[in-house]
């Protein structure tokens, strides 16, 4: 099987790379041939990786544009990502923790968010704007999900940006702005369309707080009005 693992780093966000590529190569899909995507406004080259690097030259924009067209991206570079089997994105300023192998491997992937998994459905923070294309009453989602890590086979993945994408140019043409932008969008999408593996919060959890089972995949902390507010 052919996989691709897609990250953005546009600006400082780049200085991420380094130890998710690093972490990746130690413990994602060790027994699979997996390519890196990398979308960037920057002239880089990655040296000393085990994998290949494709980079997509991508404009950044301000926040919160660089998250929220996310999909934007994926979609424009649908001919060459849908020659793989599978699809899987990843926050960029996040790192591999332990292995994460076959049980990923599925249709459409999605993670419970570490926020919510003990919370009831009444501070689900979905979209509460009716205008919006992400809006979600609480009583028509069964979870909430995080948008930092997500994938599945490249034809369900591409369909989920190309849905995604549609409905936010479409938020946009009304100047609406969902308040958790793309994940706000991912909810709405897997309310309609149920992964088919649902994954635990060890698959994206913050470096902060957990106990006696380490994360897998985890969030570092950061300030996020650094990393943000650049124009």
């Amino acid at each position: 099987m052919k996989i691709a693992l897609l990250n953005i780093a546009t600006n400082k966000y780049i200085s991420f790379l380094p130890k998710l590529y690093t972490t990746a190569n130690m413990f994602f899909l060790k027994n699979h041939e997996v390519d890196y995507f990398l979308f960037t406004n920057l002239n880089i080259q990655v040296n000393n990786c085990e994998r290949k690097v494709i980079t997509k030259k991508i404009e950044h924009k301000p926040w919160p544009y660089m998250t929220l067209y996310r999909y934007k991206f994926f979609t424009e570079a649908e001919e060459q990502l849908k020659e793989y089997d599978y699809l899987y994105y990843c926050d960029v300023d996040m790192f591999f923790n332990s292995e994460v192998e076959d049980e990923i491997i599925s249709d459409l992937v999605g993670t419970i968010h570490p926020g919510f998994f003990n919370k009831s459905k009444d501070k689900y923070t979905y979209e509460t704007n009716p205008e919006s294309t992400a809006f979600l009453a609480n009583d028509d989602g069964e979870h909430y999900y995080a948008g930092g890590f997500n994938g599945g086979s490249s034809a369900e993945f591409l369909k989920m940006a190309k849905t995604i994408d549609k409905n936010i140019t479409e938020d946009e043409s009304k100047n609406i702005i969902a308040e958790w932008h793309d994940e706000s969008h991912l909810n709405k999408y897997f309310s309609i369309n149920k992964p088919t593996t649902i994954l635990n919060t060890l698959y994206c959890f913050p470096d902060k707080g957990w106990s006696s089972v380490p994360p897998k995949i985890i969030a570092i902390t950061k300030d996020h009005e650094l990393y943000r507010n650049e124009k």
